[in-house]
């Protein structure tokens, strides 16, 4: 288990996604044993099964073993179908047995963030495959010249849009000096939601280049707004960075403008330094950007029939709002 606390804080947060991929693994693994174990059964255990099914009422009436026979439990599968699921059946028990590791991943020196979350992620891929094969055979519908290449390990822009609604999350552990957002894009989709553990000095407000109007974006530095993530159905990223970086939250369902669907309750000031390749005008230019999206786009006509003014922030809109009406109401210096 990793060290750093916040890797566990992540995985609970997101234990309802987690639990509802694993839920699929297990399934389908229940059923690919239970298949196995009718295709190996000799004719005792079949007319056993056969008596039970039949119940109290047919004991005397009904040849067990014969009706066993007429009707099996499952269709017979090939040698080649058997050992096709033989394979899946252990891929799916091996990511079983990784528990909540198989939804964690740390960038390791050398390796960039996107490379981490592509390996981590095929690896899931490869269980979707296998899940599709334990279907196949179970319905007597593999083809091996077809359905083969489905155990390999497939990475996640070649998944279907089932598969990304079924994505398990990633929490994955990076160095701030290799927090490059622009690789979380390619995972933008479905219902994928990354979180990043965040180590030593990291660029403040890296995550604003991943905010699409569709896309769940989080930073955070003492893990709030996870539990909203893990909830959101669709895409989703969040940082869990160290105290000082800029802490946000764009939620798709709070509104139709981005000001509406952006909170930022902390909004750190410069200079900043350069952190790995990162310059001090890119991480300012991610603070301004931040700050640009927003802000509270009201405008308010300087008299009847003008051009509006420049925009102007929420703290200011209610006083310069009022203070119009009062003007164009004729009512000023009444009240």
């Amino acid at each position: 288990m990793p060290s750093d606390p916040r890797v566990a804080q992540a995985l609970a947060a997101l234990q309802q996604p987690i639990a509802e991929f694993r839920a699929a693994v297990q399934g389908a693994l229940a059923q690919a044993d239970a298949f196995i174990a009718a295709q190996n059964a000799d004719a005792a255990t079949q007319a056993a099964r056969a008596a039970t099914e039949l119940g109290l009422f047919a004991v005397g009436h009904v040849d067990a073993a014969k009706f066993a026979a007429m009707f099996p439990a499952v269709a017979k599968a090939d040698k080649a179908s058997l050992a096709t699921l033989t394979k899946a059946v252990k891929i799916l028990r091996d990511v079983a047995a990784k528990g909540e590791a198989a939804c964690h991943a740390e960038v390791t020196d050398g390796r960039k963030l996107g490379a981490t979350i592509d390996t981590a992620l095929a690896a899931v891929g490869q269980a979707f495959g296998a899940i599709i094969i334990t279907e196949l055979v179970r319905g007597g519908r593999y083809k091996a010249a077809e359905h083969d290449k489905l155990l390999d390990p497939t990475e996640f822009r070649a998944w279907n849009n089932a598969e990304r609604r079924f994505a398990p999350p990633l929490v994955v552990e990076v160095s701030g000096a290799d927090l490059h957002a622009g690789a979380l894009l390619d995972f933008a989709d479905g219902r994928e939601k990354l979180v990043l553990v965040v180590k030593d000095n990291a660029p403040p407000a890296a995550l604003v280049r991943c905010i699409t109007p569709g896309t769940f974006v989080l930073q955070t530095v003492d893990g709030t707004g996870l539990d909203r993530l893990a909830g959101f159905e669709g895409p989703a990223i969040a940082a869990f960075l160290p105290e000082g970086a800029a802490t946000f939250m764009h939620d798709p369902n709070a509104g139709k403008e981005p000001w509406q669907r952006l909170t930022v309750p902390s909004l750190p000031a410069g200079p900043f330094k350069a952190v790995g390749g990162f310059s001090a005008w890119q991480m300012e230019q991610d603070v301004k950007m931040l700050a640009d999206l927003a802000r509270t786009p009201f405008a308010v006509p300087a008299t009847p029939g003008a051009k509006g003014a420049p925009a102007i922030g929420a703290d200011q809109a209610v006083d310069r709002i009022a203070s119009w009406l009062l003007d164009t109401s004729g009512l000023k210096g009444t009240a």
